[in-house]
């Protein structure tokens, strides 16, 4: 059975108390205020669900809507396996139901798979902030950041009848994913991310 502290039964009680009094004036309900104790014991709960609910409605109300895209170029070295690649995000925020202008705080993260270490790593990283209008778009550009790595690859070795190829694993940093986030204040707005783990990646950065 759910508990509740003695401030919240007391205004369940209260309200109870009401409305069994309101209920002995008025015809044809006299057989409905025979239990009032068993009506008392479910106000509390349902008064608590209500403010909850409340609450909850009231976060939703300035949330900034994101979208998101990855662009990029790559300049690999002549005659190598390296691969040099820059990336960047255009990221597109919207909110609703300002009353007034907000500044947007935007904070965006580049996480990249670390080859030799195989794991992913926090590459890259930045805080822009933009001025935002009842549902009218910003859009910012990231800075760029560079992913540099090698691919798994054979390399020969020897001639003729000798020749062997040798297996190099990859090295370097190559793009995994990335996560937008939206602030309003300290207050989360907004959220995006390449795959869903990383949302994972980054609320357990903090």
């Amino acid at each position: 059975m759910a508990e509740f502290d003695k401030d919240t039964v007391g205004v369940g009680e209260s309200l109870c108390h009401l409305l069994a009094s309101t209920t002995t004036t008025m015809k044809s309900h006299s057989a409905k205020t025979a239990h009032p104790q068993t009506r008392c014991r479910c106000s509390p709960a349902h008064f608590v669900f209500i403010l909850l609910t409340t609450a909850t409605a009231t976060l939703a109300d300035n949330s900034v809507k994101l979208r998101v895209a990855v662009k990029g170029e790559h300049s690999d070295p002549k005659g190598s396996v390296q691969e040099v690649h820059q990336r960047w995000m255009e990221v597109s925020a919207t909110a609703f139901h300002l009353e007034r202008p907000e500044k947007i705080r935007i904070e965006w993260t580049l996480f990249g798979d670390d080859l030799t270490a195989k794991k992913i790593v926090k590459h890259a990283s930045g805080v822009d902030t933009v001025e935002l209008t009842q549902s009218q778009a910003a859009t910012i550009k990231t800075k760029p950041a560079t992913f540099t790595y090698t691919p798994r690859h054979s390399v020969k070795t020897g001639s003729g009848r000798r020749a062997r190829f040798k297996t190099v694993e990859a090295t370097g940093i190559r793009l995994h994913g990335w996560a937008v986030r939206a602030f309003i204040g300290d207050q989360l707005a907004g959220e995006a991310y390449s795959i869903e783990s990383i949302k994972k990646l980054v609320d357990g950065s903090k």
